[in-house]
């Protein structure tokens, strides 16, 4: 479990480095599309977060397939990976998530390492 755990924090962080680095298109984005977060928040749709985070984690996709025929409700898979919150409020140090690690240090260990023939 605590692979997993490792895991959905790296997601976590690389996801809201995006979220930093792309603020102003999200927030228009979100404007005509959004989804309420348990934090009191509001989060983008759950497929462009799923989107985001194969791209900036490719080998994600090694874990995706046999996530989605478990269960292919997207806002459930965004509940497994530990994505459903309002990232604007993380970022601005507003929500009880707590640090984050800084996902672009130059750091940039590949988390699915071994698992390629999966």
């Amino acid at each position: 479990m605590a692979f997993f755990e490792n895991f959905t924090t790296s997601i976590r962080d690389k996801w809201l480095n995006y979220v930093q680095d792309n603020r102003a298109w999200l927030e228009l984005q979100m404007n005509n599309v959004s989804v309420r977060t348990p934090d009191g928040g509001r989060r983008p749709s759950s497929l462009l977060i799923l989107g985001v985070i194969n791209a900036i984690e490719p080998k994600l996709s090694n874990l995706m397939v046999p996530f989605y025929k478990l269960n292919s409700d997207e806002d459930a898979l965004i509940e497994v990976l530990g994505l459903n919150f309002d990232p604007e409020m993380v970022l601005d140090g507003k929500s009880e998530l707590g640090p984050t690690l800084d996902a672009s240090s130059g750091e940039d260990t590949p988390l699915l390492e071994g698992l390629e023939g999966l």
